[in-house]
């Protein structure tokens, strides 16, 4: 369906998806200490879980929605190549400033670390980490918000997907930064302020969405190339190590799971 302009005027909805995303991956930074070792165990599923939605969500639903919207041109393809290709740029750059190699250590990552992805995380200054922590908050509440345009039901899932991946992405921010000589508490608090910063993104689709469709449109393949980048750069790569049979079969059941729970969200009845 294409973009309506009252689609993309200001709407609490949009917002309040973005806060339910960053008020889970709150809730999972404070109750690391009492749900470790279960998080542990169930991270490795959320995440192919993550992958299967991220997916589905980037090319069923946004990418065909930013043609519909914009047409199938050059300007769109290269938005989400340029996407992609920046969110790597980015990630190495940061990497260099943390003097960070492009390889997880084992003497970077705490034992009872429960972080899942973002080899960029390895960092060695918890304000460089914060930095990288606030542009991804940024992008996710850029993504559900432009996703809403499209429909209440594209927005939701959009919204899982960011949730599915942002829960262990703060995880491991807070691990990192303990890591780095921190108190519990402030790390506990700077991983969750981190993720403020969705708001801002937002603020800025909603500022956006005042002047017409189009700039949202725009947004669609942005948000489209950083799915298919977190999934297949960041995400898919944790998932190779695993050597057990049950637990990959267990993986590809759960990223299954993504797909269809992707497909089938934006199905219902008023989405």
């Amino acid at each position: 369906m294409p973009l309506h302009p009252s689609a993309t005027t200001i709407q609490l909805e949009p917002l309040l998806a973005v806060g339910a995303v960053q008020a889970l991956a709150a809730v999972g930074v404070l109750s690391l200490h009492r749900l470790d070792a279960p998080l542990k165990r169930a991270l490795p599923y959320l995440i192919a879980t993550a992958v299967g939605v991220l997916l589905t969500t980037g090319v069923a639903h946004l990418l065909p929605e930013a043609v519909e919207s914009l047409g199938a041109t050059a300007g769109v393809w290269l938005t989400l190549l340029g996407t992609i290709l920046v969110l790597y740029a980015f990630e190495r750059l940061f990497q260099l400033a943390s003097g960070v190699s492009a390889e997880p250590t084992a003497e970077v990552v705490p034992a009872h670390d429960t972080h899942a992805h973002h080899d960029h995380h390895h960092a060695s200054r918890p304000a460089t980490l914060l930095i990288g922590c606030i542009t991804h908050s940024l992008i996710d509440g850029v993504s559900v918000s432009a996703a809403f345009s499209v429909s209440r039901g594209v927005g939701w899932v959009t919204a899982l997907a960011v949730g599915l991946h942002e829960v262990p992405h703060r995880l491991g921010d807070f691990a990192l930064l303990v890591h780095m000589g921190l108190r519990q508490g402030r790390a506990a608090a700077l991983a969750v302020a981190a993720g403020a910063a969705s708001l801002l993104g937002w603020a800025l689709v909603a500022a956006l969405g005042t002047q017409g469709a189009r700039p949202v449109a725009w947004l669609l393949p942005v948000s489209a190339g950083s799915f298919l980048y977190i999934a297949f750069v960041d995400l898919l790569p944790e998932l190779r190590g695993e050597r057990r049979p049950k637990a990959v079969l267990g993986q590809l059941a759960a990223l299954a799971a993504g797909v269809a729970l992707a497909l089938a969200l934006t199905h219902l009845p008023g989405a």
